[in-house]
């Protein structure tokens, strides 16, 4: 038996007791799943040699892939996202019948090609997901995840056809519609982004909580703990976090109501955390392990992440992945290290007033480094100034020797408020990003300074 199977066996189980499956995956040693897994994944790699890409580049390595039983077997070989950006069509390995694509942070989209029969695939997943969080019959979703070109919707419209619940899949709707419709419909699970789940809580605050929420599911973007906390405590429902992506063609991980890191889909994929540093962390490589179409061997998603110890008290035996630090491409050097986007959420957390979405540039004034935060802030400026010192005062209290190095002048600090809604150019916004080359962009208009003591 493999685990391709399996899972067809648990998907049948569960349509008709919606909790078994969970039941079983509780008692399933983590060895003896990926001992189901490994035929598939031996026949991942006999299926991408027929792929043009994989073809040259397994011969230019002096790769069998009949031999390789893992994907740490093939040493440095590695597929960067380039591929995907400019000639995914070379790592077809059979006739597609459906495209997906990512909505991009750069002027290239990802492309990703599936059967039908794989899209069903990854769409039933989510029966088990819904399960996880005790969803059922009478139970009612909204999603408004992105009904464009993308993952989101697709999968999940397909995905609640193989539950008993009452469903509507409405695309990115303006959140004033949706809280409109909240009450009419009794509503109880909400499906969306986390930004739009922060605007229509906004919306709830001034008019009112419609009714009783059970479950906020988030995809996309990942969230501070403090956005997290004010969602949850409004609602008075959980907000779990799911960590999907295009080229993974489904969920990648997903918290479970403990909402302590991503629990893995160890049923298809292999992953790696490749160079980690010394506190465990390093990029996220994917390895697919049932697609046919498009195989994904070793592929680099850029993500970066650290695995978790101990088990979950929830009792699935699937390894867990922290919350993502941030891309490769949000990682900056500088004299405070290494940087990465949660430093600065811990900064933020205590500014009254402040959006769900900022970002930090890092640019050179003439020899000197400045960090310079923008925020989207509404408010006279007493407001601003209360924010500045805000961050700076965290920043002392957080991190000594950042702050020591802030002191010694080896960078600046700079604050620059924006109104709300400037900063999000495109759907996924980059938390920090590298302008030591371009300088800071021009909409960014003037800067405040933070004083440095005496």
């Amino acid at each position: 038996m493999n685990l391709r199977l399996v899972s067809e066996v648990l998907f049948a189980l569960g349509r008709r007791r919606p909790r078994l499956p969970l039941a079983l995956l509780r008692v399933m040693p983590l060895g003896l799943l990926r001992a189901l897994r490994a035929p598939g994944l031996r026949e991942t790699f006999r299926v991408a040699a027929r792929a043009p890409y994989y073809r040259d580049a397994f011969a230019a390595a002096r790769i069998d892939p009949a031999r390789v039983r893992r994907p740490e077997d093939l040493g440095d070989f590695f597929l960067s996202g380039e591929v995907l950006k400019t000639r995914p069509e070379a790592l077809l390995a059979d006739e597609p019948e459906v495209a997906i694509e990512s909505s991009g942070t750069t002027g290239r989209v990802t492309r990703v090609y599936l059967s039908r029969a794989e899209l069903e695939y990854n769409a039933r997943q989510g029966g088990l997901l819904l399960a996880l969080y005790g969803l059922g019959r009478g139970d009612r979703l909204l999603s408004t995840l992105d009904l464009g070109w993308g993952l989101g919707s697709l999968l999940l419209e397909r995905g609640v056809r193989y539950t008993p619940l009452f469903a509507m899949v409405v695309g990115r709707v303006d959140p004033l519609e949706a809280y409109r419709r909240l009450a009419e419909y009794r509503f109880n699970v909400l499906v969306s982004d986390p930004f739009w789940l922060a605007r229509l809580t906004e919306i709830a605050r001034e008019r009112g909580r419609p009714g009783p929420m059970k479950l906020l599911m988030g995809g996309g973007e990942g969230i501070t703990e403090r956005t997290r906390a004010e969602l949850e405590t409004f609602w008075g429902a959980p907000l779990c976090m799911t960590y999907a992506s295009t080229e993974a063609a489904t969920i990648l991980g997903f918290e479970c109501t403990q909402r302590s890191g991503y629990h893995v889909n160890e049923f298809d994929f292999h992953l790696e955390i490749v160079e980690p540093d010394a506190d465990g962390d390093g990029e996220l490589v994917l390895t697919t392990v049932s697609r046919r179409v498009m195989p994904l061997i070793r592929y680099r998603t850029g993500d970066v992440a650290r695995w978790l110890e101990g088990a979950c008290p929830c009792g699935l035996p699937f390894r867990r992945l922290s919350p993502l630090r941030g891309r490769l491409d949000e990682q900056v050097s500088c004299a405070w290290g290494n940087l990465h986007p949660e430093f600065f959420d811990a900064l933020l957390t205590g500014v009254p007033g402040l959006g769900g979405d900022w970002q930090v540039g890092v640019y050179e004034r003439d020899l000197t480094t400045v960090i310079q935060v923008r925020l989207e802030l509404a408010g006279d400026g007493a407001a601003r100034e209360h924010a500045v010192q805000e961050v700076l005062g965290a920043l002392q209290r957080r991190h000594p020797e950042p702050w020591l190095a802030y002191c010694r002048r080896l960078l600046d600090i700079e604050f620059a408020f924006v109104a709300p809604g400037t900063l999000r150019r495109q759907r996924k916004l980059l938390r920090l990003v590298d302008e030591r080359r371009s300088g800071p962009p021009a909409w960014v208009g003037g800067a405040v300074q933070g004083a440095r003591p005496r």
